[in-house]
């Protein structure tokens, strides 16, 4: 019988954060490649109207260049995102193991959320 790919969720919580927060997610302990198959994130408090989150493969990166892996457009914080990607998204890890998320809260320092991401290993 074959076996599926194994999923990976990588959960956590955000207090009381900015419109420059960067969260690392710590997938493996060395570079390597995995799929972006679902995220979930839901705003939960603070000041912010709209956030755009966004998630990279290098920490610090540029919004918008090569290093992107996902955005989204601006979305109202009331407005939770759940997605289950049609096509995966390949992401690969910094040489610790890493990637990093952006909630990008337009502003304030006192948003929270909680967020869940789902990845697939040897698709």
């Amino acid at each position: 019988m074959a076996r599926g790919p194994a999923y990976l969720f990588v959960t956590g919580t955000h207090l009381n954060v900015g419109a420059s927060e960067e969260t690392t997610l710590s997938l493996a302990d060395k570079s390597e490649v995995f799929v972006l198959v679902g995220f979930h994130y839901v705003r939960s408090g603070g000041s912010a109207a709209t956030y755009t989150p966004r998630l990279g493969q290098i920490a610090g990166w540029t919004d918008a260049d090569i290093s992107e892996r996902m955005t989204y457009g601006s979305t109202a914080v009331a407005t939770p995102t759940n997605e289950v990607f049609l096509s995966p998204i390949p992401c690969k890890t910094d040489a610790s193991g890493n990637l990093y998320f952006r909630p990008g809260f337009n502003t304030g320092a006192d948003n929270d959320g909680n967020f869940e991401f789902i990845f697939a290993k040897g698709l």
